[in-house]
């Protein structure tokens, strides 16, 4: 009689690991990797282990080394790290790996989107006998109607409000913020929000945050700072921490509560330790003014560095700021201005402001009132609050100054100050 035995010794594994063994290295991992015992939970050996394992040759290492930089696992997490091992899963014949890269590529996480390719890599998973990736493909041409095909488009929306009317939650908060907007269905604020409620019912986890930035934006219905309030709060209550951003943008502007830089700068350091890395920026930018806290160019500089890594809007823009004004970096006002004009190209709402606030003044560039209102406008439309009041005052603006400005008289358009 054969008899299997499971070593799980992790002295023995390590022997093993250390010999050759690329399944003991990954079961290494996994020992490490358990989140459900605090006392051996260790990402950073965990990773130590799962690298091992994939010079090895463990296909399944490699995507274990993708999730734990697609979940701010480890230090030095990026999402490029995660979609450039996901993809070397994937093409090993990882199946959870072809999932996970169409994901990425969907939302151009780590990587450019890229919808055909996650289209296939989505095909490639259901023709692997994954039926549950199918509401995946279903959720992508229902997304993106604009970039399939007009049968593609029709047949997810079916399916979707089938699966929306059985329950299920994916399909219900894509429908509901379909109705939000009006594609691929015919607007219907009402429709949209009653699914919200209903989600917010049964996973306030997720709805209440969405519903809190309706009414934080005023994006399809009026702008209600009290009512957004009262959502972070509940998402808050539900265990999504990640909603502190938002109550620190309320404090850090005022919307709705008192300014208070103080209590702006903890809330975005406790959604940057719930893993919403937008916080960053915000962050640097009040350590680089000392609003709220002590002013640190160091710590601001790394904190927008940091941003750049993970891809988050406004890290190069910020960078770029404190080159153009030699703040805690070397003066470099060519280098300054082309990453800010870089990231102004991509449409970064940061990039968008600092250049329009630049050509608004017309010190450093020459200036073009009417160039910085539609950049600002960009900025606005991305959410950035300071560009929404740089909006209200331009337009307010006497229209005396043509653009781009001409000198006449030796007069001027007056610059506006930054806020």
């Amino acid at each position: 009689m054969l008899f299997l035995f499971v070593v799980t010794d992790p002295r023995v594994l390590e022997i093993s690991a250390n010999a050759g063994s690329a399944t003991a290295a990954r079961w290494l991992g996994e020992h490490y990797n358990g989140r459900e015992n605090k006392e051996r939970y260790d990402p950073e050996k965990a990773l130590h282990w799962f690298e091992r394992a994939a010079e090895l040759g463990s296909v399944d290492a490699l995507y274990d080394i993708g999730d734990l930089h697609l979940r701010a696992s480890v230090e030095g997490h990026t999402y490029k790290t995660a979609h450039d091992y996901y993809r070397r899963a994937a093409e090993g014949g990882h199946i959870g790996a072809m999932h996970q890269l169409a994901t990425l590529l969907e939302i151009g996480l780590g990587t450019d989107r890229d919808l055909p390719a996650a289209e296939r890599w989505f095909l490639k998973v259901i023709e692997l006998g994954d039926e549950a990736t199918e509401l995946n493909l279903t959720l992508l041409y229902f997304a993106h109607p604009e970039d399939f095909s007009a049968d593609k488009v029709s047949g997810s929306i079916e399916d979707i409000k089938r699966l929306a009317g059985e329950g299920d939650f994916f399909a219900m908060y894509a429908l509901a913020g379909a109705y939000m907007v009006g594609e691929p269905v015919p607007k219907d604020v009402d429709k949209g929000l009653s699914i919200y409620f209903e989600l917010a019912e049964k996973e306030p986890y997720f709805a209440h945050v969405t519903l809190g930035e309706l009414y934080l934006a005023g994006e399809s219905v009026e702008p209600d700072y009290e009512k957004a309030l009262d959502h972070f709060r509940k998402a808050i209550k539900a265990g999504n921490t990640s909603a502190h951003y938002h109550l620190a943008e309320m404090r850090e502007y005022g919307l709705g509560v008192e300014q208070d830089y103080s209590k702006a700068a903890y809330h975005y350091s406790k959604s940057i330790d719930a893993k919403h890395f937008g916080g960053l920026t915000n962050l640097g930018i009040l350590h680089r003014d000392g609003t709220g806290v002590e002013q640190d160019h160091e710590e601001a500089i790394r904190l927008f560095r940091r941003a750049v890594e993970l891809e988050i809007r406004g890290g190069a823009a910020n960078i770029g700021w404190m080159q153009l004004h030699g703040l805690g970096l070397p003066k470099d006002a060519s280098e300054g201005l082309a990453r800010i004009e870089a990231a102004a190209d991509e449409e970064d709402a940061y990039g968008a402001y600092y250049l329009a606030k630049l050509l608004e003044e017309g010190d450093i560039v020459t200036q073009d009132r009417g160039r910085a209102l539609e950049l600002y406008g960009i900025a606005a439309e991305r959410g950035f609050f300071p560009a929404r009041e740089a909006v209200q005052r331009l337009e307010a603006a006497p229209k005396d100054c043509s653009v781009p400005q001409e000198e006449k008289a030796g007069r001027r358009c007056p610059a506006f100050p930054y806020r």
